[in-house]
């Protein structure tokens, strides 16, 4: 069997990883428009920042792919897809066959409809060629603008300041990471951030990129101006769905795809970033993960392994401050219960989320004690009601509940 992914991110690499581990006949290709192999876009900020080099984030070396028998064809981007003939139109004129193939090929940034956007000096940053353009525009640059507060914009604002720029982000919501966070947790966040010698704008957009040819500055909605010759514009993504529009599989907000991971057509499948399942775009790694290993499995095996969704959860670093964020985190409804600890001068932000004396989310900010125990309550669905009051407590031994 020929196994064909087109996008060599998380969730392509994962499927290829795992078809590998399941099947040693099969043959693997990943096609790509990327010059460099697999690395995770969350550690794009390290190579900003000047902490690592572009090789220095790839996850796997070229003999990790080379040992399993896994082709990854760097510089081959995809133009076509010839599902009649199941084959694959490539930007070099030359065609690719499969038996199976799985589209894994992400998603781009989305541009917000803004005056003076096609400016020098705006960028737009998703891989490492866009971390290399930019480091290189800054060497000429001391004030950056950056347009979207959400995760990526954060750390990009954090890497530029460590470039030496004086740094503002301007967000349209009025706080940080609603997805991750709720007012008290961002407003800790916040309060960190600017710390660092960051400015946070909240519940503003950008009406105009100012400047004639190159970049001043940006005018707000309500009237200010924000200085700067460099704008990094981190507004979020859009699904990758060009390919299969042309194809005839069928797209909405995302290449829709059933329980199965399987889209409109027979034999292609759709995972990550690019794939929409029951009318969600998850956007988040823990679903690319969970799609991919679930696609390349259904891809090689009669057995049909059912997608249920995945539940958010994340954990990660923002600016060098722990962050982990799973299920519900801002609930609305009387069935709910909040238990929260706060302490703003260490910068750290707790909270768990109760529906009948259950655990269903959590935020733990600028910490990571107990976060493997809180994850494994909710998984398990333990009932906690008589420990909720002993949970955030610093020392509160877990075990006591898994006895």
């Amino acid at each position: 069997m020929r196994v064909v992914i087109v996008g060599s991110g998380v969730a392509g690499v994962t499927a290829a990883r795992t078809i590998r581990e399941t099947n040693l006949e099969a043959q693997i290709s990943i096609y790509t428009d990327e010059n460099h192999l697999y690395y995770p876009r969350p550690r794009l900020y390290e190579v900003l920042a000047e902490k690592a080099k572009p090789r220095e984030i790839y996850i796997y070396s070229e003999k990790w792919y080379e040992k399993r028998g896994i082709e990854v064809h760097l510089n081959k981007k995809v133009l076509g897809i010839e599902t009649a003939r199941k084959e694959l139109l490539l930007e070099d004129r030359s065609r690719a066959n499969y038996d199976k193939l799985l589209l894994a090929n992400g998603a781009h940034p989305f541009v917000p409809t803004i005056k003076g956007v096609e400016k020098t000096g705006v960028f737009t940053l998703r891989s490492i060629k866009d971390v290399l353009t930019i480091k290189e525009y800054a060497k000429n640059t001391r004030k950056a603008i950056i347009i979207g507060g959400g995760l990526l914009g954060l750390e990009f604002a954090a890497s530029l300041k460590k470039l030496g720029q004086q740094v503002d982000v301007v967000e349209m919501l009025p706080r940080l990471l609603p997805r991750q966070l709720d007012q008290d947790g961002a407003t800790v966040l916040k309060d960190t951030i600017e710390k660092l010698g960051i400015k946070i704008v909240l519940g503003v957009t950008t009406e105009e990129i100012l400047g004639k040819e190159t970049v001043s500055g940006i005018l707000l909605d309500n009237g200010k101006e924000l200085l700067g010759n460099l704008v990094l514009i981190s507004a979020g993504v859009r699904s990758n769905t060009d390919l299969a529009v042309e194809a005839g599989i069928k797209v909405n907000k995302g290449v829709v795809i059933d329980q199965y991971l399987q889209t409109s057509v027979n034999d292609v499948y759709a995972v990550g970033d690019v794939a929409e399942s029951e009318g969600r775009v998850y956007g988040i790694i823990p679903a690319a993960i969970e799609q991919a290993k679930i696609a390349a499995v259904n891809m090689l095996k009669h057995e049909k392994h059912v997608y249920k969704g995945t539940i958010p959860s994340n954990t990660l670093k923002i600016v060098g401050v722990d962050l982990t964020s799973m299920g519900l985190v801002t609930p609305e409804g009387p069935q709910y219960e909040e238990v929260k600890k706060i302490d703003k001068e260490k910068g750290v932000y707790r909270k768990i989320v109760l529906e009948q004396g259950k655990i269903v989310g959590a935020i733990i900010l600028g910490d990571k004690r107990g976060i493997t125990s809180i994850k494994k309550l909710m998984d398990q669905e333990v009932d906690v009601e008589k420990y909720k009051d002993l949970l955030l407590e610093d020392d509160f031994d877990y075990r006591k509940i898994f006895v």
